[in-house]
């Protein structure tokens, strides 16, 4: 039954004149009809208001109605893409929890805050999924075990500025050149560290050095460490872990120190011990007799060669793999006499460990009456007795030259690895004495 025969109906019914007519039955049809149609429209679905079926009948109290816009009734957050109005939110009236079930929640949009310092603070979450701020501090005292020890190094690479290079690990010494000071000699004397990490800011005051004596000359322990500082420490950028640092030890009271470096906030944990006395020596090669002169002349006295001129001289070879691979220490000194006699000039000589590399490793002539060098190195300009030590250790040979109220030193990072023997030699010219004598050998390891 349509809508318009309702119509039609009513309308006849208002019209209806004969006394007789039946409008009792015709009420009752059209009431039928007006169910029949409702019936029809319940049946009928729309998925919300469109330009046609746009209206919602509301009542009050006594049931009278009007109708209202529908809009945006029915409309929730999950299911439509809605928009706030001022003074719109959600107050929360209970625990509220959205499960996604895997599915991705997206936040987007949000206004960038980075240069903003009020904003602090940072949402974390439970293992259960509550959600909460925090100021941060659990996360970044958690973050360092989250790490192994490759992150942990790129991590603390990353954190250097612009341009440095300087270490960011935690110092660590493995071996002092040297390990013993004779604090007989009134002037400052090196000595340099050798380990990881220890090319450090020493131009502010995130790094400095502090030296500890902690037993006395007998070897007896202090009951509290004696504390100094260093004010005089050098670091090489080739040479990363390396370190050396002067003292006038002359002004130290005997004994055995330790030493330790403090790079932001991080100090080495350890440190061999450094023997300090007064004309301290240490193992000899005692009864050397090996010298052998291989041309020219010469005076050999146990573990001294006085050259003559002129004079070539070696020794069995006295460093072998073994010593290289352990790190080793040599010392020995020399006694420079030489002098320019009118025309008669001083000519090379050498004194120094060899191998059958040819490399030479020591102090020789510089060209010029009296002054010297570290092989490869600055003139020394050196007094005329003085001590030369050279090691090896993990890589590097040292090269050091105590004289003239200094020490000098080289640092090389190629050292081949052939045994080697001492060699002394000196030419023709010049006159006046020049003698080599060797003084020990230390393992490093």
């Amino acid at each position: 039954m349509s809508e318009q025969s309702i119509q039609e109906k009513s309308l006849e019914i208002r019209n209806e004149t004969q006394e007789y007519a039946n409008t009792r039955g015709k009420v009752a049809d059209v009431f039928d009809d007006i169910n029949v149609t409702k019936s029809n429209k319940t049946t009928e679905t729309i998925m919300g208001p469109d330009a046609t079926f746009k209206y919602l009948y509301i009542l009050d109290e006594n049931n009278n109605a009007k109708r209202m816009l529908a809009g945006d009734l029915g409309k929730n957050l999950a299911n439509s893409a809605l928009t706030s109005i001022p003074g719109a939110g959600l107050s929360l009236g209970a625990n509220w929890t959205v499960n996604t079930s895997g599915f991705y929640y997206s936040i987007v949009g949000l206004s960038d805050k980075s240069s903003d310092n009020t904003f602090n603070r940072m949402m974390v979450q439970d293992s259960s999924g509550q959600v909460a701020r925090s100021n941060g501090k659990n996360i970044m005292m958690s973050f360092p075990s989250l790490l192994n020890d490759t992150e942990k190094i790129e991590w603390r690479n990353g954190m250097r500025l612009t341009g440095e290079n300087f270490s960011i690990g935690t110092p660590q010494i493995d071996v002092l050149l040297l390990p013993f000071i004779d604090n007989t000699k009134d002037f400052v004397q090196y000595t340099t560290l050798v380990g990881q990490n220890l090319f450090v800011d020493n131009v502010t005051p995130n790094a400095y050095i502090k030296i500890k004596r902690i037993k006395d000359e007998n070897g007896a322990n202090l009951p509290i460490p004696e504390v100094y500082d260093v004010d005089n420490f050098t670091v090489l950028q080739n040479f990363p872990n390396n370190l050396n640092f002067g003292i006038n030890w002359f002004t130290k009271p005997e004994g055995y120190y330790q030493v330790f470096v403090t790079h932001n906030n991080l100090t080495n944990a350890s440190s061999p011990e450094l023997i300090v006395k007064a004309g301290l020596t240490y193992s000899q090669f005692n009864g050397i007799t090996n010298w052998v002169i291989n041309s020219g002349s010469g005076t050999v006295n146990d573990t001294e060669i006085a050259l003559g001129q002129p004079c070539n001289a070696t020794t069995d070879e006295l460093i072998s793999i073994a010593d290289i691979n352990a790190g080793f220490m040599v010392s020995y000194s020399v006694n420079n006499g030489q002098a320019n006699n009118g025309a008669n000039f001083v000519t090379p000589w050498q004194c120094g460990l060899i191998g059958s590399d040819n490399v030479f490793y020591g102090v020789s002539y510089s060209g010029q009456a009296g002054e010297w060098k570290i092989s490869n190195g600055p003139e020394l300009a050196l007094t005329r007795n003085d001590t030369i030590h050279i090691a090896y250790y993990n890589g590097v040979v040292y090269v050091i030259a105590e004289g003239n109220g200094k020490t000098y030193q080289q640092f090389n990072g190629t050292y081949n690895l052939y045994p080697r023997y001492f060699i002394a030699t000196r030419s023709t010219g010049g006159i006046g004495p020049l003698s080599m004598t060797l003084l020990g050998k230390i393992l490093l390891s």
